[in-house]
């Protein structure tokens, strides 16, 4: 070898190992363990667009990831970075395990509070500080068969508007004869179920606080009702709510609670003619009410690579990026974010 050409080898490889010294690694875990989801690319866009950092990433399922940070946070092993169910959130929040990144959102031009909307960005903050920064929102509606509905007689471009009128719905799509429930919804006892409840509890008047108050007892006596009626499968107390859509799909349930997530397969495999509508309102009291699910990025106290993390929340959280996440049933929890195509 030519000296001219050794000496540049050398200084490319000298370069090259200054670049990997310089580059930090940032630890990630979240749950989404589809290639389309909106994470994986934006974890490959991250690392192309700077130097600095380098996210390496773990999939942990959904319902784990809770225990394992809280096994992380008790073996001083955390990661640099977590994207965890919100309602999980204010729990780790006020055990003081996460870092307050009130002052990081001040000084961010991307995150801002005032674009977020209020329902997700209140799932980050105790007691005035900021412990996370939402990712992505859901929620919840009906699922409906609307050839199921011409078939029983009824119209389907006017779903049920009330308690009563679900309950009347479901009554006449079913059809033992054919396995087809009339209704369906979650009630495992983990957050799914009471997540798919709730809005009846609030569409009643009622409140978590008071959970033995006679709108609660009411809104728990309604399930009830549609199980022992037989409206209902008795396997709900152990179906998760993709459960509970499967059933919807392969066309043992006429109707059912379920979110936005499952509209792409829903658009991909559902082999019928399929609606949505919003949850019915109590008869009578007319009060509007969902329930509001998500996921929020959150940096565990003793990361090594905060500001790393940050630098990738930020990335993520551009308008841009967060509107791919509606290919897979995601919602945007920023109230700027223009859906082309809904």
């Amino acid at each position: 070898m030519q000296p001219r050409t050794l000496l540049c080898a050398c200084a490319a490889l000298a370069l090259s190992a200054e670049t990997a010294v310089a580059q930090e690694t940032v630890t990630l875990w979240h749950p989404f363990s589809l290639e389309t989801y909106m994470i994986h690319a934006g974890i490959a866009s991250f690392n192309e667009s700077q130097d600095a950092y380098r996210v390496e990433a773990r999939i942990v399922p959904g319902p784990q990831i809770a225990t394992e940070l809280v096994k992380a946070i008790a073996t001083g092993s955390v990661p640099d970075l977590v994207t965890i169910d919100n309602p999980v959130v204010p729990s780790f929040s006020a055990q003081g395990v996460l870092e307050d990144l009130t002052d990081l959102v001040a000084d961010s031009d991307m995150v801002k509070p005032d674009n977020y909307f209020e329902g997700p960005w209140n799932s980050v903050l105790w007691e005035d500080r900021i412990y996370g920064v939402p990712r992505d929102s859901n929620t919840l509606a009906l699922y409906y068969n609307a050839d199921m509905f011409r078939e029983k007689g009824l119209d389907p471009d006017n779903p049920p508007q009330t308690w009563s009128e679900l309950m009347a719905a479901a009554e006449v799509l079913r059809d033992p004869g054919n396995n087809v429930f009339g209704f369906g919804f979650s009630a495992l006892q983990s957050e799914e179920g009471p997540f798919q409840w709730l809005p009846f509890l609030y569409q009643n008047g009622g409140s978590i606080e008071e959970l033995n108050s006679p709108e609660a007892v009411e809104a728990l006596e309604l399930w009830v009702d549609f199980v022992e009626k037989d409206l209902v499968t008795r396997d709900v107390i152990n179906m998760r709510q993709y459960e509970v859509a499967n059933t919807f799909m392969a066309g043992n349930a006429a109707i059912v609670i379920g979110g936005p997530w499952e509209l792409p397969r829903m658009e991909k495999d559902a082999n019928f003619d399929w609606r949505l509508a919003l949850l019915p309102v109590k008869d009578g009291k007319d009060i509007r009410a969902s329930s509001l699910g998500g996921y929020d990025y959150v940096i565990p106290e003793g990361a090594n690579q905060v500001d790393g993390a940050f630098a990738f929340v930020e990335f993520m959280s551009q308008p841009e990026i967060l509107n791919e996440g509606w290919k897979t049933g995601r919602l945007a929890p920023r109230s700027d974010i223009v859906i082309e195509d809904p």
